[in-house]
């Protein structure tokens, strides 16, 4: 009938109403109002809005209020009669309500009568629960009444004395649906699998979410949830500790294992039956099994992005870090830089070959992998060429799997390897010549080194997630830098800071033969080794750390210096007594022993024997200097043997 009511109302004008009922209206919309008398008219309407008023009586309205009042009759009688004056037509029958409408109104009304049961309250749930999830009672059947969800279309009715269920009817309501089921569109955090609606409620009010399946043989409807939702968060199984109950949560556990969806089997009930007999008797003890269920189901999955516990991390058997080359080359990002044309693709070579060997590389220890090798700037003739001269007859190992062009990380490199490492899983190390062949485009709003970070920190998690090594072959900056080789790295800092390990091949001159290899990283200590290229092999071999070069060259230096040989061989001549002379006299000495002038000074001389002398001590000769007249006189002579003073001193007291 409200329908009747808006047709009836928008097919009339307040004007033609009024005045077929006598009320005689003026241009200015005025006229003698009809329900009291007046000498000047205060009866005015409105045609804008439909309406009328009296500003003398207070009498307002719209059209059914105005017959209604003149005709002194009820509204819908008033709709009847404007009807028929008028000649409008309606459907006067009531329209049916839907069954979720009445479902609503159902609920609805049970909710305010909730004050006349004690039921929750008994069973541990707070006023705060009882209101927030919308908890009523039905006088009538003397039942507590739970909705499935806000929206109020479903719910389950339990009779306080006969504990007997009522549920709406499949034709009015649909499928019994999870209750609370909207939790695996908006929780972030794992969710609590419980049978019942109560302990779902006894679970959300001490700080958990949950869902119930109401009964056991329902646990289907959650593993089609969270399929049909793509819930990621997990859930938690925590039925009723009874046969039932342990059957069920083995059963959907199996399924969830099946499916790949991460879940874990809690007793948060401990002792208790189930949740809510747990809540009534210890609610500090529930949320603490709740918050430890959390707790261990984090850590069963956790990520990266998860914080940890260090004192946990301490006591926790973690596997060591992962080698290709032993304490130089571990499993994540690399790069090996240096600049053009010194020998790069030469040295990834041998590095691949190595490690498919299992043979040492630059001394130290490979692990026996297998290898994939993009070479990006060589042809396959060139490649052959370079593998013929490396393996001088020698058969090439299985296990270095090549590529000559690759995708840009921008176009699917990372894909590209993924697929390779499915089809040879034994490839531990992927070895890129160059950077630059598999660079993407840099995007107009980023800088340089973002762009660089993105990029290296994408290769990164791409490295770690599949536990190999990547190596990049880069090049340096034409600019060379004293204080620190990294610096040379061509590009932004970005490079050497998303990189595990780093390694710059640098020579002072480009026509030296040696070169030395700087290396650093977050698992490898800093160090330098000196390398050549041994161009009868086509392989870089080792001298020696940079400190054993040095002082190799520096002990070559002393032993080959003619004033050294010159003072040894006096020496050597005069073991009693040595060697004493003035500058002069060691200059014409050189010439004797060595057959070598040296146009040296004197005070040349003294800066050589000051330079030499403590190593010449080391050798067992002592030097002493001496003034005759303007002269000065040095001494040699075989070192005396060492006596400490405190042995001196107490031979002396014996002695006396």
């Amino acid at each position: 009938m409200d329908n009747a009511f808006e047709i009836v109302k928008s097919s009339v004008h307040i004007k033609d109403v009024v005045e077929h009922f006598g009320v005689q209206i003026d241009r200015s919309n005025k006229g003698s109002c009809p329900f009291h008398l007046e000498k000047t008219g205060s009866f005015s309407i409105d045609t804008e809005n439909n309406y009328y008023k009296c500003f003398g009586c207070g009498e307002s309205g719209d059209a059914i209020d105005f017959v209604a009042k003149i005709k002194d009759i009820s509204n819908l009688d008033a709709v009847k009669l404007l009807a028929d004056i008028f000649n409008i037509k309606y459907d006067d029958k009531p329209k049916a309500k839907s069954a979720k409408t009445l479902v609503k109104e159902y609920v609805t009304s049970c909710v305010k009568n909730i004050d006349k049961t004690s039921f929750f309250k008994d069973r541990g749930l707070t006023p705060n629960t009882i209101k927030k999830y919308n908890l009523g009672y039905d006088v009538k059947r003397q039942s507590v009444v739970i909705p499935y969800s806000s929206n109020l279309e479903y719910y389950q009715s339990r009779s306080i004395e006969s504990k007997a269920f009522y549920k709406p009817k499949t034709e009015d309501a649909g499928a019994e649906p999870l209750y609370n089921l909207t939790v695996f569109t908006k929780s972030k955090k794992p969710v609590f699998v419980v049978e019942s609606p109560i302990c779902a409620l006894s679970i959300m009010q001490c700080g958990g979410v949950a869902v119930s399946t109401c009964g056991t043989s329902c646990w289907r409807k959650v593993v089609d949830a969270v399929v049909n939702t793509k819930f990621a968060a997990g859930v938690v199984l925590c039925f009723d500790n009874d046969d039932p109950g342990k059957a069920a949560s083995q059963t959907l556990a199996n399924t969830l294992f099946e499916k790949n969806i991460k879940f874990a089997v809690c007793n948060i009930a401990g002792e208790s039956k189930d949740p809510n007999e747990l809540l009534m008797k210890d609610p500090s003890a529930l949320k603490e099994n709740i918050a430890t269920a959390l707790k261990d189901f984090r850590v069963k999955y956790a990520s990266d992005k998860d914080s940890f516990d260090a004192a946990d991390m301490v006591l926790e058997n973690l596997p060591p870090t992962t080698w290709i080359v032993n304490d130089m080359l571990p499993t994540g990002l690399s790069m090996l830089c240096a600049p053009s044309k010194l020998g790069k693709s030469w040295m990834v070579l041998q590095l691949c070959i190595a490690v498919a060997e299992g043979q040492s590389f630059l001394g130290a220890k490979t692990e026996k992998h297998e290898c994939l090798y993009y070479a990006l700037e060589d042809g396959k003739a060139r490649l052959k060429d370079r593998l013929l001269k490396v393996r001088n007859g020698k058969p090439m190992p299985r296990g270095v799997h090549v590529v000559l062009k690759a995708d840009t990380l921008e176009t699917g490199l990372l894909e590209r390897i993924e697929q390779e490492l499915q089809m040879f899983p034994k490839v531990k190390l992927v070895v890129i010549d160059t950077l630059q062949k598999v660079r993407g485009k840099m995007q107009k709003t980023d800088t340089l080194y973002g762009n660089e970070y993105r990029e290296m920190g994408a290769v990164k998690d791409f490295a770690d997630k599949n536990k190999i090594c990547i190596l990049f072959v880069h090049h340096l900056r034409k600019m060379s830098d004293d204080s620190d080789v990294f610096n040379m790295i061509s590009g932004s800092t970005a490079l050497m800071g998303a990189s595990d390990t780093i390694f710059i091949i640098a020579k002072k001159k480009r026509g030296d033969d040696s070169a030395v290899i700087s290396m650093t990283g977050r698992d490898i200590e800093q160090s330098e080794l000196v390398i050549s290229f041994n161009k009868n092999t086509y392989s870089w071999d080792v001298e020696g750390t940079a400190d054993e070069i040095m002082a190799r060259r520096v002990r070559e230096e002393y032993e080959t210096n003619v004033y050294v040989r010159t003072i040894k061989d006096l020496v050597l001549r005069n073991p009693m007594i040595g060697w004493s002379g003035t500058a002069s006299d060691l200059l014409r000495a050189v010439f004797d022993v060595t057959g070598k002038e040296v146009a040296d000074s004197s005070q040349g001389v003294g800066k050589t024997i000051s330079k030499y002398e403590y190593k010449l001590y080391c050798d067992g000769i002592e030097h002493k200097m001496s003034r005759s007249g303007s002269a000065r006189k040095h001494t040699f002579k075989k070192k005396a043997s060492y006596e400490p003073v405190y042995q001196r001193s107490f031979v002396g007291e014996g002695d006396e």
